[in-house]
């Protein structure tokens, strides 16, 4: 089995994964490096039983979950206390706004998701952000499909109640507070998010950011 070819295939959403499970950029790309590594590893005992994308989701998050332990959820006093925070200036320049505007967007985004526990979350990704089904997460995750089906349902509902009343770009008309308000309205919204101001689920936003900021490969030192 190729290295190369399987990085290429599976290495932006283990990257993904990682970054949407671990707020702390650096913590995350170690995390994913790890998972290349226990998949390198591991390679030569791959079976054949399952599909191999299972196989590999399945390394990375048992990986993954491992290093994402520490990570807190999110509660509603958290929000509000975060919201009370003075507004996020930007200091930089104008050619480089709209990149910052992404960027911070993008964090919030995963540490909005952070509202939920780490199995509720990674199940949330691999739906929402990989586009896995159901029956194949339930092998991931070892739980009932009927159980991810319904774990999922939750968690897009409790995401979404947090954005409704947080994110200027999900909800434009709502009385938003996000801390960066000012800056993301003084881009101009019509021409940079069109198609996010359109969008009615809430995994089409999620996966706008992942085409706009995809995920570098941690894997390059593994095919010296």
């Amino acid at each position: 089995m190729d290295r190369k070819n399987l990085v290429e295939q599976y290495g932006r959403m283990v990257a993904t994964i990682a970054h949407r499970m671990i707020q702390n950029k650096e913590i995350a790309k170690e995390a994913a490096q790890e998972v290349w590594y226990e998949i390198f590893k591991s390679l030569s005992s791959f079976n054949g039983n399952s599909e191999l994308s299972t196989w590999i989701y399945t390394i990375a998050k048992r990986t993954i979950l491992r290093y994402a332990q520490n990570e807190k959820v999110v509660t509603l006093l958290n929000l509000e206390q975060f919201r009370g925070l003075e507004e996020i200036e930007y200091s930089g320049s104008d050619e480089d706004r709209k990149e910052w505007v992404k960027e911070r967007c993008d964090w919030c985004l995963t540490a909005l998701n952070h509202c939920l526990n780490n199995d509720a979350r990674l199940i949330f990704i691999f739906k929402e952000n990989i586009g896995l089904s159901y029956k194949q997460i339930s092998s991931i995750m070892e739980m009932s499909v009927e159980n991810v089906r319904q774990i999922s349902s939750r968690s897009i509902t409790k995401i979404s109640h947090f954005m409704n009343d947080t994110c200027p770009l999900y909800n434009p008309v709502g009385t938003c507070k996000c801390r960066i308000c000012k800056q993301v309205y003084c881009i101009d919204l019509e021409k940079e998010y069109s198609t996010v101001l359109k969008m009615i689920r809430l995994a089409d936003l999620y996966h706008k950011f992942e085409k706009d900021l995809p995920r570098k490969n941690y894997w390059e030192k593994f095919l010296d």
